[in-house]
């Protein structure tokens, strides 16, 4: 019988130049040597951009794990007993993030569908809802992609239930996602479908054709957290 995939995410942030020249080349690390545990179905480790990630400039502060498990228990076992996620972890500053179960996306990240074959979770009207937008940016497209972003992010700012939102990504300018989490499913759907911000995108995302891959995940919250301080960090 499937089972519903439990998905951490969380954000570091590291403070000082050695600290940050280190965190930069871990991600460097990443790439060569993908992370692998007991039960974790697919995992990545990115760069986040400046601001709220929104930009072409990178925040070398911040970085970003996403994990898709076969169970929480096992995603729990990772936390608590893996020496490489508590080296990576202890030599951060701050961390924050949130624990879901997929409701329904599309799509796939470098070739992999994550909901393949998955029960997927059913959604509360107060439950807060996570997304993950990611897409591999055409190299032709690139400069007309990026010449649309500012005007269209610039007023995420104004929007009262917009709990958070920050872009990252593999690797600079072409592979790209964001990560954000909602009130609840009505005001990511007031945003989604019906915002005139937020229609143009879509439009010029269709009519330009500007990623060779994407991908759309909708997730329901089960717990978040805030920026805190990391013990002994």
């Amino acid at each position: 019988m499937a089972s519903t995939p439990f998905i951490t995410v969380r954000f570091f942030r590291w403070q000082g130049r050695n600290a940050q020249w280190w965190a930069f080349g871990s991600q460097g690390f990443a790439l060569r040597q993908p992370w692998s545990a007991d039960g974790l179905r697919f995992a990545k480790q990115l760069g986040s951009g400046a601001g709220s990630g929104f930009s072409i400039w990178p925040d070398f502060s911040t970085y970003a794990w996403f994990g898709v498990w076969d169970s929480e228990s096992q995603a729990e076992a990772f936390f608590e007993g893996d020496t490489r996620w508590a080296e990576w972890r202890a030599s951060a500053h701050e961390e924050w993030g949130w624990n879901a179960q997929p409701v329904r996306g599309h799509g796939s990240w470098g070739g992999i569908h994550l909901l393949e074959g998955a029960t997927l979770a059913t959604l509360n009207p107060t439950d807060e809802v996570a997304v993950l937008t990611r897409a591999r940016i055409k190299w032709s497209q690139a400069i007309r992609f990026w010449w649309n972003v500012p005007g269209a992010s610039r007023h995420l700012d104004q929007l009262p239930d917009l709990m958070y939102r920050k872009g990252v990504g593999e690797l600079p300018l072409v592979e790209q996602a964001t990560l954000s989490v909602w009130r609840n499913a009505e005001a990511l759907d007031a945003f989604a479908y019906r915002s005139r911000e937020h229609a143009p995108m879509v439009r010029k995302t269709r009519e330009f054709g500007w990623y060779s891959e994407e991908m759309f995940l909708r997730m329901k919250v089960l717990t978040r957290w805030e920026p805190r301080p990391i013990l002994g960090a």
